[in-house]
């Protein structure tokens, strides 16, 4: 994909809502109102580990995870390597690849759990006979998988799965779409408590897991059960972006927060506006400033260099280390005609003016000719999807 960094082009502004991004403890929390014999699902996050605070509906939220490697208990980002366990073969990563993890334990980021949060006593108790609970008898919940729903570049299919861990290191397999969905693909809590699980993604990208809950009700013994309802999960640096602007139904709607589309209105794609810090949301298609920008579009200009008159094209760029699924290309060319362009780094210098955070950096590029030596001379920044990362 080859896009110049001039000529804007019109389109619909589409209204769009950026998500709550939750990075502490957060229970997938359901509650069973007896009055009204509905159910209630959302987010309780923030606070104490027993008793979060805060509740956010789930559409108005996304579980990022960081396209870092995990290394030890300080937890720098949520990418591991599939070790050679076959048990663990229902993760749907090859051995010696990546998945991404969001952890059973506590590892300071995004530790989603799942939580009952019911009037006490309104489920029923029984000895459930799913081997994986060893017949125990209690006021059972269950949540269980009903789609797995993907968005992103990866070529491989994308599997999702839950499961905890002994002290022995042994998975208990909860939910995995690595060998189809069906009725077994479920957890199982206790009414008016919460549990942790590990979370697993084999591919960068979003994924809208849809779940529903049931239980039996104590009063009549009857089964009742939620409407379903989808949480989403963005893994890696550009879907965490795309989570930080577009919540629910949006991230994955083509007109609005896939990275091909133009929400704004203002002729650049969600992927031009990633890569270069500008706001989806906001029409805002205008160069960066000289020397100090930390968002806009390339700035391509006429500079006098060691008496010289030469083109310099100036930008800001997401660092390799943050793996953003992009590359840039800046390159050159003396005829828009001939559609034959020279990449930059055969044509000219580079330099890092600056390093802007953990993540950013600025870029300027000086032309190996003069301006007299044409009659003509044009930059551009190419930006492509990059869907498999060589760790």
């Amino acid at each position: 994909m080859k896009i110049p960094i001039c000529g804007l082009f019109l389109s619909l502004a589409i209204s769009s809502q950026a998500a709550l991004l939750i990075t502490d403890h957060v229970d997938l929390t359901y509650r069973y109102v007896p009055a009204t014999n509905t159910w209630q699902t959302f987010f309780r996050h923030g606070g104490g580990f027993d008793n979060p605070n805060l509740e956010t509906p789930l559409e108005d939220a996304a579980l990022p995870a960081r396209d870092s490697l995990t290394t030890d208990g300080i937890r720098p980002g949520d990418r591991v390597v599939r070790n050679n366990n076959t048990a663990f073969n229902f993760i749907g990563a090859e051995i010696g690849t990546p998945y991404w993890n969001l952890p059973q334990s506590n590892r300071a980021y995004t530790w989603p759990g799942i939580r009952g949060s019911h009037p006490s006593g309104i489920l029923l108790s029984y000895s459930n006979p799913d081997p994986r609970l060893n017949g125990l008898t209690l006021r059972w919940q269950a949540v269980q998988l009903l789609q797995v729903e993907y968005s992103g570049a990866a070529i491989d299919p994308p599997y999702f799965s839950v499961h905890t861990t002994s002290g022995f290191g042994v998975p208990t397999i909860w939910m995995a779409n690595f060998d189809g969905i069906n009725a077994t693909d479920r957890y199982y809590l206790s009414d008016v408590s919460h549990n942790h699980m590990n979370w697993n993604f084999t591919e960068l990208g979003i994924y809208r897991i849809t779940f529903r809950g049931s239980a039996f009700r104590a009063s009549d013994s009857l089964p009742i059960s939620s409407d379903p309802h989808t949480v989403t999960f963005a893994i890696g640096t550009l879907a965490t972006w795309r989570a930080t602007h577009f919540s629910g139904p949006q991230i994955v709607d083509p007109a609005i927060g896939l990275p091909l589309a133009d929400p704004d209105g203002d002729g650049l794609l969600n992927l031009i506006e990633y890569a270069f810090n500008l706001d989806p949301t906001k029409p805002d298609a205008a160069p960066m400033a000289a020397d100090t920008g930390l968002s806009g579009l390339p700035l391509v200009k006429i500079e006098e260099i060691n008496q010289t008159q030469r083109l310099t094209i100036e930008f800001i760029r997401r660092k390799a280390a943050s793996n953003p699924q992009i590359i840039y290309t800046a390159q050159v060319t003396n005829d828009l005609t001939a559609a034959t362009w020279t990449d930059w780094n055969t044509s000219g210098t580079s330099t890092i003016t600056e390093v802007i955070g953990t993540d950013w950096e600025r870029v300027k590029l000086i032309d190996d000719q003069p301006v007299s030596n044409n009659a003509a001379r044009f930059a551009r920044v190419k930006i492509a999807l990059q869907p498999t990362i060589n760790y």
